[in-house]
């Protein structure tokens, strides 16, 4: 159980209370008046105390003996239901609110999702698992409203999307996404709780989808796992990454490898990377954009091209700060503050120098993908 941090227990003409203030007066929480042993359980509970330790801890105080521990055991129960109740405490463990546990992969993390059925099949069943345990990521849809509200520090405001650091917990707020309340995720990944409007499931399942994509990627950078904004294809057994701005051309340029070449397009529009065993990889995942384009695959990367639209075509190799900013530029991972946007450079820093960048100038004609095609070939051939 974890109390709430909008209360404070304060002693009025020699007695003690515990009186709301900030959201909790907001939320018209009542407060509350506490006796001898109330006031220990309280102390103990601001510790972080369970059961076991706050029993220990009331047998110290009235010297008790283990004869009388049920009555102890009764009242520490009925004080944190009675917490609960008033709205003054909370369990640290998300609530299960009926859905059948499902389980999938987005590259090595191992998700369970416990939510609609019908959003499963249509988004993850292709990279189903059947994994029931150690997961890297718990996602719980509830369709009832969050018991309070979540406040904290604003990290991102855009028209989109409100992101508040809540100590613990990032609270996300989707201004344009009626069906998503808000999503409240554990800062180290591990848990995921989707308030959502359930009239309209159905009708926005999409946006459900996209909002969980922001528990994934939290997930995967703690585990050494980031996301690159590029188009991807398969060649000589290896991902090739094509990135750059919105509007660059990335679809186009993929279009036109898979026209020439026959190449397999892996994923129209994000790739997740990782390095492993001294090797970066692109592992599979659901999220391609509009593209509909992606693959449960994993596959060894090959190299990054960096395109720029240009009036002819031409590929050079950039010095290595600059392949390394291109990188960080392009990334989507978590770089909400300073230590997130480290963890971002540190991870640029090692995958330049596993696999070769390229900066393509380019039109949307053939020649491009001809030129580009010559110069992989080119590295192939090296290595």
């Amino acid at each position: 159980m974890k109390l709430k941090e909008t209360f404070l227990k304060t002693k009025i003409g020699g007695k003690t209370f515990v009186l709301p203030y900030g959201q909790g007066v907001a939320d018209h929480v009542a407060g509350i008046s506490l006796n001898e042993t109330g006031e220990i359980l309280w102390e103990g509970l601001e510790k972080g105390l369970g059961k076991k330790e706050l029993l220990c801890l009331l047998k110290k105080e009235f010297a008790i003996e283990n004869a009388s521990e049920e009555g102890l055991n009764n009242d520490i129960i009925n004080f944190q239901e009675y917490l609960k109740t008033v709205g003054i405490a909370e369990t640290k463990e998300p609530e299960d609110y009926g859905w059948n546990p499902l389980s999938f992969s987005a590259g090595p993390l191992h998700i369970i999702y416990k939510g609609p059925q019908m959003l499963f099949d249509k988004y993850f069943s292709q990279f189903g698992s059947r994994q029931k345990q150690n997961a890297d990521l718990t996602i719980q849809i509830s369709c009832l409203p969050p018991r309070f509200l979540k406040n904290g520090t604003v990290l991102v405001r855009t028209e989109e999307l409100i992101l508040i650091d809540a100590k613990s917990d990032y609270l996300f707020l989707f201004p344009k996404f009626p069906v998503l309340q808000e999503m409240h995720v554990k800062k180290n990944g591990s848990q995921a709780i989707l308030f959502c409007d359930n009239s309209l499931l159905e009708q926005q399942m999409e946006d459900i989808f996209h909002g969980i994509r922001f528990a994934v990627l939290i997930a995967a950078s703690e585990k050494g796992l980031f996301f690159l904004h590029s188009a991807s294809l398969l060649y000589q057994g290896k991902a090739w990454l094509f990135s750059g701005k919105s509007g660059t051309g990335k679809s186009t340029h993929t279009n036109l490898w898979k026209e020439l070449f026959q190449t397999t397009l892996l994923n129209g529009d994000l790739n997740m990377i990782g390095i492993q065993n001294n090797s970066a990889y692109v592992y599979g995942q659901p999220w391609c954009g509009t593209s509909g384009i992606c693959t449960p695959e994993n596959y060894p990367l090959g190299g990054i091209t960096f395109l720029k639209q240009a009036k002819q075509n031409i590929c050079t190799m950039p010095e290595t700060p600059e392949k390394i900013l291109a990188i960080i530029q392009r990334l989507i991972s978590p770089a909400w503050d300073g230590n997130l946007m480290e963890r971002n450079i540190s991870f640029a820093e090692q995958l330049e120098k596993h696999c070769p960048v390229w900066q393509l100038f380019c039109t949307p004609d053939r020649e491009a993908a001809i030129i580009m095609k010559k110069e992989i070939d080119k590295h192939i051939k090296t290595c």
